[in-house]
């Protein structure tokens, strides 16, 4: 059971890093921090997709600079639309689709409607204000119209349109009522759904699909053959005034009544865009992560970054392909998926190095029993900060401490027992010591040994008597001692000014045979021999 329950810890170990980045993922998708990157992909990757073609049964008359500075003030008099509606009324048959809303009366509402009537096939467009209140065309042009259509096409964060819905409250958008009203002299292809919102797929500059300036048309400068069989898109392009902005036209923007040719050109080619269902989504974000995660768990760094970046790339790429064909894939959360996964796995990695590193480090620093640092730690760090009071000319105090009749304790209790005297000595004589410069080690057996830098002899003695005094406030039983009925120790000082010509172990020797007198002087004690008791320093 145990071994099933550490598998199963081993493999939540791995899947950890994909699981917290798809938690991390699906609550910035929650909190919609990646829309404004997908719109950037979304762009770019039209741009990288290039041109394609516009359908030529759409024309677009526009309401341009040119027309406006011949034409002077606009909005314009009816008389305008009504020369417009003359010359294109001889190029039949066509649609007229105006995307312009005729709200406000006129004194030539009825010379206009007549010319609508006239020609047969014009369609108007209807609106909504920002209250949701709406604008329809005056009465007279409503009804000399064939049908009418709305213009309404919601903005994204960053004031791109990308999608349209056909149909509002029974109302069919400007794009399909002219074609419906196209149908009703030629045939057309089956119709999308309109009762789901359509994903409008650009396909180039706007400037590549056929148009012309209405001041150009009014004035006999185009060819009318242009218009015959077609569908004409009126609207307004001057800057400024009914701003859209594309993939390829943002800067400068263009007018809003390529939304409308672009949605009819979309119809015409059955070239919509289509989104993959969001379910194939959520199962994708909680899958990729844990499975992308355990996949690289074993792969060094450079292999896990070098392969994340090359999944990334892949992907970039098969969304452009996508692209072409017609399907839009989300780039930038699956992207920071895998990087996120593969950052956790990195940082895991590190984590789980520094924590062997440690436990590595302990081992070969570290007294095992005691958990104070070893002979080979004490014998490091002795030789580091003789170089460094050498250097600085300051005292270097040593103390060597011993557990008095340690052997006759272990014989009397037991080995489990001196084990355990052993780690509460180690203890109470850390706590005796306060500067983090300072050090207790373990010298061997029961013999303990203390470093302090820029400590003088008197120094020395203080934290000598806190060690004496510590061990005799564990009040640890020892009958077998000849000099008190709890565990004492012993205690040698040496303190010296190092200098270049004389070794680091004179001073470990020097402790030594302080130590030796205090066993001598009868125990739980210190003695001290400083460098003027060896004719040093003077």
């Amino acid at each position: 059971m145990y071994d099933l329950f550490m598998e199963i810890w081993r493999l939540f170990g791995k899947l950890f890093p994909g699981c917290i980045a798809m938690l991390i993922v699906v609550c910035f998708l929650l909190l919609g921090i990646f829309q404004p990157l997908e719109w950037m992909t979304y762009n770019t990757l039209f741009r990288l997709r290039g041109n394609i073609d516009w359908n030529q049964q759409i024309v677009v008359v526009t309401i341009d600079n040119k027309s406006l500075l011949e034409f002077k003030q606009f909005p314009w008099t009816r008389t305008r639309y009504i020369e417009l509606l003359n010359i294109l009324d001889t190029a039949q048959p066509n649609v007229v689709a105006f995307d312009i809303i005729f709200s406000e009366s006129s004194p030539d509402d009825v010379a206009l409607a007549n010319a609508m009537k006239q020609h047969g096939k014009v369609v108007l467009a209807e609106a909504w204000d920002s209250q949701g209140e709406p604008w329809f065309p005056v009465p007279e042009l409503e009804q000399a119209a064939i049908t009418t259509g709305h213009i309404f096409g919601p903005k994204d964060g960053d004031g791109m349109i990308r999608k349209v819905q056909p149909l509002i409250n029974g109302i069919p958008s400007l794009g399909i009522a002219a074609i419906q009203a196209y149908a009703t002299f030629t045939e057309i292809p089956s119709l999308p759904n309109l009762e789901e919102a359509l994903w409008i797929n650009w396909p180039s500059q706007v400037q590549q699909m056929p148009h012309y300036s209405f001041v150009d048309v009014v004035q006999g400068k185009v060819s009318t053959d242009i218009f015959k069989n077609k569908i004409v898109l009126v609207g307004v392009t001057a800057p400024g005034i009914d701003v859209l902005v594309t993939p390829f036209n943002y800067d400068p923007p263009t007018g809003g009544v390529y939304l409308h040719a672009t949605f009819i050109s979309n119809v015409f080619g059955h070239n919509f865009l289509h989104l993959f269902p969001s379910g194939a989504w959520i199962i994708l974000l909680l899958l990729a992560g844990p499975v992308w995660g355990l996949l690289i768990v074993r792969w060094h760094s450079g292999k896990k970054l070098g392969f994340c970046i090359g999944i990334c790339v892949i992907w970039e790429i098969f969304s452009l392909f996508m692209l072409k064909i017609n399907y839009w894939l989300p780039v930038a959360a699956p992207m920071t998926l895998l990087g996120m996964t593969t950052g956790i796995v990195i940082w895991q990695d590190d984590l789980n190095l520094k924590a062997e590193n440690q436990t590595l480090y302990r081992l070969a620093n570290y007294d095992s029993l005691t958990q104070i640092p070893n002979r080979r730690r004490f014998d490091e760090y002795f030789q580091q900060e003789w170089g460094r009071m050498t250097r600085e000319k300051s005292s270097l105090s040593l103390i060597l401490c011993d557990v008095d009749f340690f052997k006759r304790y272990n014989d009397t209790y037991g080995h489990q027992a001196g084990d355990s005297c052993l780690q509460k000595v180690a203890q109470a004589m850390s706590q005796a010591i306060k500067r983090p410069s300072d050090l207790v080690a373990r010298y061997g057996g029961e013999e303990f040994v203390v470093i302090l830098p820029n400590t003088t002899v008197e120094g020395a003695m203080i934290v000598a008597e806190e060690i004496r005094s510590q061990v005799k406030i564990l009040a640890i039983s020892h009958k077998a001692s000849e000099v008190s009925q709890y565990v004492t120790v012993s205690l040698g000082i040496a303190s010296i000014i190092p200098v270049s010509d004389i070794p680091a172990e004179f001073l470990i020797k020097t402790a030594d045979e302080a130590l030796y007198r205090a066993k001598k002087a009868g125990r739980d004690r210190f003695c001290m021999i400083t460098a003027e008791d060896l004719g040093l320093n003077r």
